[in-house]
């Protein structure tokens, strides 16, 4: 919406919308509180002008996949935000970013969305775009120590839901599974959703589970018949994966191996994609919501630019929810 456009009042929302007069009324607080409209006393709310330094009315999304399979959607949910503005929203792959001048970055983007391929391949230019004042807001990962705001899931909820569902089931022997190697630096996604899982399985582990090592074991057997010969060995029934696409993977490696899923292992995943609807069995998931997580990327893109000098919420986590489907049954 172009800047001193005036808004409808709290009942006129309350009424397009069909919510309460107090859910209206909170909409806006937190959009005032965002810096994103400004209230006249009398006459009501207004959108606030965008402060843009730069001549440019684009704004860049940093993303090292061509599609969003492998994602989520993340582009609708900035689109979105961006639909009622004159905001342009153009994409660029982290390498071809990597290559392009501060100067010129600040030149013809007015703000950044950034998704790190992995945060130490990232962080030089993330430095460089801090340093140079340049707004800027992550997505799915967080810097600690650098005041660098940051949009993700609650992975740490993720996890512990994941979990909790397969104790729920009566499985005891719960293993996570992850193609990172989250235990070099213990910090990330991978790591948030491990910590979340060891959380809400502690109080229910037998004495002789070794979360850590198990993981470590099942990253490091790479082949699908060393997996599955460890998983049998140590009697693992309950599976809790990283993320939906190793989910998939592995169920699809034991299924050629002759193994009866979910009877023989059920499996969580996380992030809820496309395809694990359409998985035989369909994969039971930790839904992160993708789109609401671009809006709110968005917000946090435009507060900056609106007032560069104001310090912002360093971390917004957008809540998860479990998908129970068919890759899940109780332990016999």
């Amino acid at each position: 919406m172009a800047p001193d456009t005036p808004l409808p009042s709290e009942n006129a929302l309350a009424v397009r919308y069909g919510v309460s007069r107090i859910t209206s009324k909170r909409a806006l607080n937190e959009l005032a509180n965002a810096d994103l409209i400004y209230r006249l006393q009398g006459r009501g709310s207004f959108v606030k002008g965008h402060h843009n330094p730069s001549r440019s009315h684009r704004i860049l999304l940093v993303i090292p996949f061509a599609d969003s399979h492998g994602i989520g959607n993340y582009e609708q949910g900035i689109s979105n935000a961006l639909a009622a503005t004159d905001w342009a929203l153009l994409s660029m792959p982290n390498d071809q970013f990597a290559r392009l001048p501060i100067d010129r970055i600040r030149e013809e983007y007015a703000g950044v969305i950034y998704y790190p391929t992995a945060l130490n391949e990232d962080m030089r230019e993330l430095i460089n775009l801090y340093l140079a004042k340049i707004p800027i807001v992550l997505m799915d990962k967080t810097i600690p120590g650098i005041e660098i705001p940051s949009v993700t899931a609650d992975n740490e909820s993720g996890g512990q839901l994941a979990v909790n569902h397969l104790l729920e089931l009566g499985h005891r022997r719960i293993a996570f599974l992850a193609r990172t190697p989250f235990w070099e630096t213990f910090t990330g996604t991978v790591s948030a959703r491990f910590f979340g899982y060891l959380n809400g399985y502690r109080d229910e582990a037998e004495s002789d589970v070794d979360p850590l090592g198990w993981a470590q074991a099942l990253t490091n057997r790479a082949t699908p018949v060393e997996r599955a010969a460890f998983l049998q060995a140590e009697k693992i029934t309950g599976l809790v994966v990283e993320n939906d696409l190793e989910a998939l993977n592995l169920m699809q490696q034991l299924h050629h191996l002759h193994w009866q899923l979910p009877a023989d292992l059920s499996v969580v995943g996380f992030d809820d994609l496309p395809a694990a609807a359409l998985a035989r069995p369909a994969l039971t998931t930790v839904r992160q919501d993708f789109v609401h997580s671009g809006e709110q990327a968005v917000n946090t893109l435009l507060a900056q630019m609106n007032n560069p000098s104001s310090r912002l919420p360093v971390h917004r986590r957008i809540p998860v929810e479990l998908v129970t489907r068919q890759s899940t049954v109780s332990k016999k």
